[in-house]
């Protein structure tokens, strides 16, 4: 399989797509592995890069592609994660390949199935299924709609969602950031607040420390039908919005009692759909739920977000150069 340097639009950063048969099993040989082809292509002039999608075509019935997401850590060329998902990868992994018509993905990191279509005008729609309809709720880590959140400014409340990856919304307006302008143009002050949060959530839901997990966004009730979102990658703020951090929003904003629920109530957004404001424009995010006969809860089905282009910025069976092998 031919190696791929391909960028979806609105990621951080472009992602190398990688054959994971010829890569190594265990995680400190891959690590290994993954560390020399970063510095190989920092070498060859193509800048960080800190995402990787390993994929292979799946062996089950029903999936196109087995699909896994390595985060490499900005702070050490040698330090990766691997147990978090990214849709701006997913869709440059999608778009590097062949296959005619909707590419149906296992998603091994996280569990949730994918599919992802190409439309006749070059653009891409990532759909996310959680597998087997779940009941909302089911979703909520804790349980609980909102938790306290404990850290040396006092109690904020927050709430944890987990669908794609867990992530924490908290309200813009509690760290005083009013209104979608005072939320985009934040700086370093409410990102190292955020990330005491994140330490103050890890707790609560039972992560190792220095985890990147949980994502964190915040979220303000925008205009009219709007909500307005940032969230935080590694490192430091997204410069739009991760794709799985969107539609982990939609479907807590369908989840009553959560802080993305109460402001999308607020803002007049609908139950089906949501209209996000990013710092990089706006997202409209398609949800599906139904409701079972006789049941309480809805259950989610989809979560869709279209309209994504992918650059593909290189192309190369050698690439990455002498690196990507098993040994």
């Amino acid at each position: 399989m031919t190696s791929h340097i391909a960028v979806a639009e609105g990621a951080p950063g472009p992602t190398l797509v990688l054959d994971a048969d010829r890569l190594p099993g265990d995680r400190d040989r891959l690590s290994a592995a993954l560390g020399r082809m970063r510095l190989s292509l920092e070498d060859a002039g193509y800048g960080p890069i800190l995402k990787f999608a390993l994929v292979r075509p799946s062996p089950l019935p029903g999936y196109d592609l087995d699909y896994r997401f390595v985060q490499g850590l900005a702070r050490d060329p040698r330090k990766f994660a691997f147990d978090s998902g990214c849709g701006h990868s997913l869709l440059a992994a999608a778009a590097t390949g062949t296959a005619e018509g909707p590419l149906r993905v296992r998603v091994l990191n996280t569990g949730e199935e994918a599919v992802c279509e190409r439309a006749r005008d070059g653009t891409h729609t990532l759909h996310l299924l959680p597998g087997a309809e779940l009941p909302l709720p089911r979703l909520l880590p804790t349980g609980r709609a909102t938790d306290a959140l404990i850290t040396d400014e006092g109690v904020l409340l927050g709430s944890a969602v987990r669908f794609g990856n867990p992530y924490l919304f908290v309200d813009a307006a509690d760290l005083g950031l009013h209104g979608a302008r005072a939320l985009f143009e934040a700086g370093s002050a409410a990102l190292a607040r955020l990330e005491r949060l994140r330490a103050a959530a890890r707790v609560v839901l039972g992560l190792p420390a220095g985890s990147l997990l949980p994502k964190v966004a915040v979220v303000s009730a925008g205009r009219q039908g709007r909500l307005a979102a940032r969230s935080l990658t590694e490192p430091g703020w997204h410069p739009a919005f991760a794709l799985t951090g969107l539609a982990c929003l939609a479907v807590a904003s369908a989840i009553e009692g959560t802080v993305p629920h109460r402001l999308a109530r607020s803002a007049g957004c609908g139950t089906d759909s949501v209209l996000v404001d990013t710092p990089s424009g706006t997202v409209p995010i398609d949800l599906e739920t139904a409701v079972a006969a006789g049941g309480r809860f809805r259950r989610l089905r989809r979560v869709g977000i279209g309209g994504r282009r992918v650059r593909v910025l290189r192309t190369d069976p050698r690439l990455p150069w002498r690196v990507h092998a098993t040994a």
